[in-house]
């Protein structure tokens, strides 16, 4: 019933439960703080575990961990002036936590 509902009003499962849970990108690891961030199956209905720019359609963006790791090296602040080799070390380790890329 609450695929239905979701379906029917375009909202993700979580919001119609009150957004009991922080729900994150398995994938890349972003907050998914809107439902307008949250990644769609072909039939249109939410798939809650990771965000748009990942998943779409019902594929994923980034095949290997390394194409997204290198998205971030190019795309993300390095306010600590870290080397890339040791921003590659930390995004693995952080991204080896999610569903998407364990082992």
């Amino acid at each position: 019933m609450l695929k239905v509902l979701s379906r029917e009003f375009n909202v993700s499962i979580n919001t119609l439960l009150g957004a009991p849970r922080q729900l994150f990108c398995q994938c890349c690891g972003m907050p998914l703080t809107e439902d307008s961030m949250i990644s769609r199956e072909l039939d249109q209905s939410f798939n809650e575990d990771y965000c748009k720019w990942c998943y779409v359609d019902g594929e994923f963006i980034y095949k290997q961990k390394d194409s997204l790791i290198n998205f971030l090296l190019q795309n993300m602040p390095n306010p600590q002036n870290q080397s890339d080799d040791e921003r590659r070390k930390f995004y693995d380790s952080m991204l080896s936590q999610l569903k998407h890329w364990k082992v």
